[in-house]
């Protein structure tokens, strides 16, 4: 991954999900998680730009982005040319999988690519593609997901089956 604001949120679900296995009773807020990401070298600007770009998740949840009729089998999103130089074609068929198999619906995709375009990279790569749609997906309201089945399309061998 490059070093920018995507660097930052891994880091820091990382940190999270072991702090909750070590002690689930202890809430880390935000101070202390800003301090913890600075001591280990991370810059006040991107942990402040990551955290700003993962309250962006809720502000689109609570209504940025209206709901999608999905009543049209068969229907297919056509991107623009900007998303398809941010998303590359692997990226994109990677998205339509998701919504074939019934893990992401139209609502949650329009939501990752919002936040996918909102990050300043040139292109996003699969790995970090995935790791977006861990984390809008992680924090979607729109159904229950499991954290045991968002990790596994993470660090999935692009060779297996998801099963």
């Amino acid at each position: 991954m490059t070093n920018n604001i995507l660097d930052v949120l891994t880091y820091m679900f990382d940190y999270l999900f072991e702090e909750a296995e070590q002690d689930s009773t202890h809430e880390i807020d935000d101070t202390e998680l800003k301090a913890h990401l600075s001591d280990i070298g991370f810059d006040t600007t991107r942990i402040d730009k990551a955290l700003s770009w993962l309250e962006n998740i809720a502000t689109i949840q609570n209504g940025k982005i209206k709901p999608f009729k999905t009543t049209y089998q068969g229907s297919m999103r056509i991107y623009t040319e900007t998303e398809k130089i941010k998303l590359s074609a692997k990226s994109r068929g990677f998205l339509l999988f998701m919504e074939n198999i019934g893990q992401l619906n139209a609502n949650q995709r329009e939501m990752i690519i919002d936040q996918i375009m909102s990050l300043g990279d040139v292109s996003v790569s699969l790995e970090d593609l995935k790791w977006v749609v861990m984390m809008v997906l992680g924090n979607s309201v729109d159904g229950e997901t499991s954290a045991q089945w968002l990790e596994s399309i993470v660090f999935l061998d692009d060779n297996r089956i998801i099963q």
